[in-house]
């Protein structure tokens, strides 16, 4: 298995003593959570989890993921400003699945209404894996052949900004505690928090009333925080003149109203821009309340980072329909462009009524370990694997339950060696393997790209045997990329 320590041997002792100052670094240097959430521990933080070292990506895999990012920021950008194709593609599971109806209802209030602002702005994320291919063959530096395959793209509270950042810095002290030689080419530079702040500053601007806040749209109880302010701090370094509030959507049901010319008005402060840190799940609206903070936001003149259409066209029905053929030329002319695109899907499959979704259904249930199930879900922990994923269409496959998902190749992602450091575990050199992501800022105002920009990277890393990979779900842990040639 690939590992950026080739040929270093470190003894126990040594492996136990670099973990010792690696957790020391992540204290000093804010690479940290808050999983207790207890008024009494509100000043308590621990180490977020990280591997040890940081894990081997070729060259021209992560150059793929980057170079295609900008054209993904104008591909979803223009799918949620095009009506009928998100009509089109979520019309099935808007019947099925409650959550997408209560965000698709919101979207055609405000859409009857007429949008109060038409400048958008969006914190995007790409996620990828390296996948396997089947050739059996090997690279010089001992790699097999492998593809850039899209997971999913994130459109909505976008984490890890700041960790990513911090996680990099540390890998290179772990790599100088044992002894290895690397180069910035091989350890890049990675400051995603920067060019995100800079997408919010930008847009704080654009508002054009320097008295104005930033809304920070958080969940009442927040293990990643942390991470939200290494983003907060960062708008502040950029222009000391913002002020960041942090709110519920309890508080802005209690305290928000709209005032002439539909102002957002928090207090007494008018809000300039509204970054949701949370409302992607249906776990974030725990009342009709909530829902109607939002509905009250999405019809503010503030701008939304994201709007709900911007949401909306972050489901995995949307990416589905997007690699159906001529989906992407709708949006994209540029043909360099869209093949840069179209090389990253995987297969994807639609379980709509109907031919088309009975055979999807079939091949999955006679090729469970071929398949992922997916739900229009962010987080982590939603998909169906193997036999459950079997299991679960054998029941219900045949009715239109089956619309609230999509069907999705699986993918084999490169195995590597690491630690991965959580807590009070074992100290265990794992086998492991890792998502990649890229991120990315997209202003736009109808015709107009305002900015495009492509901020920086993050791996995410889990054990090889652990299906779903959450970072705030404790199964998967930060990670780098050691940049290798192959």
């Amino acid at each position: 298995m690939a590992t950026c320590l080739n040929n270093y041997h470190l003894s126990n002792d040594h492996i136990r003593r670099i973990r010792e100052n690696a957790a020391e670094w992540a204290l000093t240097n804010g690479l940290v959570f808050k999983p207790d959430q207890r008024p009494e521990a509100v000043n308590q933080a621990v180490c977020a989890p990280f591997t040890l070292f940081p894990s081997v990506v070729p060259r021209h895999m992560l150059q793929q993921a980057k170079d295609c990012m900008k054209d993904f920021n104008t591909l979803m950008y223009r799918v949620a400003q095009d009506h009928h194709f998100l009509e089109q593609s979520l019309r099935s599971v808007i019947q099925v699945d409650p959550f997408v109806r209560r965000l698709w209802d919101i979207y055609t209030t405000v859409r009857t209404e007429g949008a109060a602002q038409t400048i958008s702005v969006d914190l995007f994320r790409n996620d990828f894996m390296m996948n396997m291919t089947d050739s059996g063959t090997k690279t010089s530096a001992g790699i097999p052949p492998l593809q850039l395959k899209q997971i999913e793209f994130n459109t909505i509270s976008v984490g890890l900004v700041g960790l990513a950042g911090a996680t990099t810095l540390l890998h290179r002290y772990t790599l100088d505690l044992a002894g290895k030689d690397y180069t910035r080419e091989e350890m890049p530079d990675n400051e995603p928090v920067l060019g995100m702040a800079r997408g919010l500053v930008t847009a704080w601007e654009l508002y054009g009333n320097p008295e104005a806040i930033i809304l920070f749209l958080v969940s009442e109880k927040e293990a990643n925080i942390i991470d939200q302010r290494w983003l907060e701090f960062k708008v502040h370094q950029l222009n000391r003149k913002i002020n960041v509030v942090r709110a519920t959507f309890d508080d802005v049901h209690m305290k928000g109203s709209l005032g002439e010319d539909k102002k957002f008005f928090l207090d007494q402060s008018e809000v300039a821009v509204v970054y949701m840190r949370t409302g992607y799940g249906e776990i974030s609206y725990t009342s009709e309340k909530d829902w109607s903070a939002r509905l009250l936001m999405e019809r503010s003149r503030s701008i939304k980072c994201p709007t709900v259409r911007s949401q909306l066209s972050g489901s995995k029905k949307v990416q589905q329909e997007l690699a159906r053929p001529g989906a992407v030329e709708r949006f994209i002319q540029d043909p360099a462009a869209v093949h840069r695109i179209r090389q990253t899907f995987a297969g994807l499959y639609s379980l709509d009524k109907g031919c088309e979704g009975d055979e999807a259904v079939k091949m999955a249930i006679e090729s469970p370990d071929k398949f992922v199930l997916k739900p229009q879900r962010e987080g982590g922990g939603n998909n169906l694997f193997g036999e459950e994923m079997k299991s679960m269409l054998e029941r219900r496959g045949t009715t239109q339950e089956r619309e609230a998902f999509i069907l999705m190749e699986r993918l084999f992602p490169l195995p590597e060696k690491n630690y991965m450091i959580r807590g009070l575990t074992p100290l265990v050199l794992s086998d492991t393997v890792s998502e990649l992501g890229v991120f990315g800022v997209h202003i736009g105002e109808g015709e107009k790209e305002i900015a495009n920009n492509v901020c920086g990277h993050l791996l995410r890393t889990k054990a090889q045997e652990t299906n779903e990979g959450g970072f705030i779900l404790g199964t998967a842990a930060i990670d780098s990329p050691f940049v290798v040639d192959t």
